[in-house]
């Protein structure tokens, strides 16, 4: 297991040179990110790449007693470094047949594994994911320099009873179901001299954490050891109230410590954002993601993966700061590739996020 981590850590950096290296030719699926301007320097963006969610928050101050640092514990010091936030996205099922057996998440599962002629079944547009909340809690610990260390458990509760699973690869899913831990460094890497300009990244490590997330649909590759991932935010403030940003994944499954692109993701996300009043602000998005998703004959085959797109769509929502520490987004979202638009193209959703710390 050692050897795992160590291969890992080395392959972050590696992607993160060449990442750097191709920065001027610029290239996030589900999550949040938090963003507070305080005077001196850039706030770090806690985020996660479910989707390609960003939401800002404000942050009260509040007046306390002053205390002798000289005075406090070990842990009363860890405390005030540590920081922590949830964040959940809700998904509807597709607004033609409205089913909470089968979410709106992938444009490609009903048309590659459902019988269109059978009315029972979601014919296009959906998933064996059935309507869910999806939750994370982010730990981040400021150690200094730039970044923070995180830790991120990821759930998924489900408000219907799944349909359409294949049980045969373990693809068998409760009420609650545990996806992955993610363990990483995230923060603030530049921010130019004007404060407009600034770029978050956040290498990481996915350990998956149930039999679902170890075994499901692995074949000839074996068990699932980590994901390994390099995640991007860059972010132009024009104004108070206009904002462009762009955010990116890469993230590659590693079967039975073998690191080779038999199932390899690019996410592409950018987004226009506009603040019109004082906690509310409209946002859209337009997300891409391609997937070699395991393509290879086996393990050792020599062929070049195959990269397709399997999910592309845009949605737009509303964020709006209920308190100091609670922030939801609503938001309607439509599979833009699927032509001719229709009500079975389109699906609803929301972003909360909370401020727990």
């Amino acid at each position: 297991m050692k050897s795992s981590f160590l291969l890992t850590f080395a392959l972050l950096a590696l992607i993160s040179t060449t990442v750097s290296a191709q920065g001027s030719r610029t290239r996030a699926m589900r999550g949040v990110r938090q963003q507070t301007k305080p005077a001196v320097k850039p706030a770090d963006k806690p985020q996660t790449f479910r989707g390609a969610p960003v939401t800002n928050t404000t942050t009260s101050t509040q007046t306390v007693a002053a205390v002798d640092p000289a005075k406090k514990s070990a842990f009363e010091k860890f405390y005030d470094r540590l920081s922590i936030n949830y964040f959940g996205q809700v998904t509807s099922p597709n607004l033609k047949k409205w089913s909470s057996k089968n979410a709106a998440l992938s444009p490609q599962l009903g048309d590659e594994r459902l019988d269109a002629q059978d009315t029972r079944r979601c014919a296009k547009n959906c998933d064996s994911y059935a309507a869910n909340l999806w939750s994370q809690v982010n730990f981040a610990y400021d150690f200094g320099w730039k970044m923070k260390f995180n830790f991120i458990p990821r759930w998924t509760t489900y408000f219907g009873n799944p349909r359409d699973m294949q049980r045969a690869v373990g693809e068998d899913r409760a009420l609650v179901g545990l996806e992955d831990f993610l363990f990483g460094f995230s923060g603030v890497i530049f921010t130019s001299e004007n404060k407009k300009f600034n770029w978050w990244t956040r290498p990481g490590v996915r350990l998956p954490t149930s039999h679902f997330s170890r075994h499901y649909n692995s074949g000839a590759f074996g068990d699932l050891t980590n994901n390994v991932e390099l995640a991007h935010s860059v972010t132009y403030d024009f104004n108070p109230q206009w904002q462009i940003g762009f955010n990116a994944q890469q993230r590659m499954w590693v079967y039975e410590d073998r690191f080779n692109p038999s199932r390899f993701r690019f996410y592409t996300a950018p987004y226009i954002s506009y603040q019109f009043s004082d906690k509310s602000k409209i946002q859209w998005y337009y997300q891409n993601m391609i997937e070699n998703n395991k393509r290879w004959h086996s393990i050792g085959d020599k062929k070049k993966p195959a990269f397709r797109d399997i999910y592309q769509d845009t949605f737009i929502g509303v964020a709006h700061d209920f308190t100091d520490r609670l922030n939801i987004m609503p938001y309607v979202g439509m599979f833009v590739d699927d032509i001719p638009l229709s009500m079975e193209s389109a699906y609803v959703g929301a972003w909360i996020s909370y401020r727990i710390k």
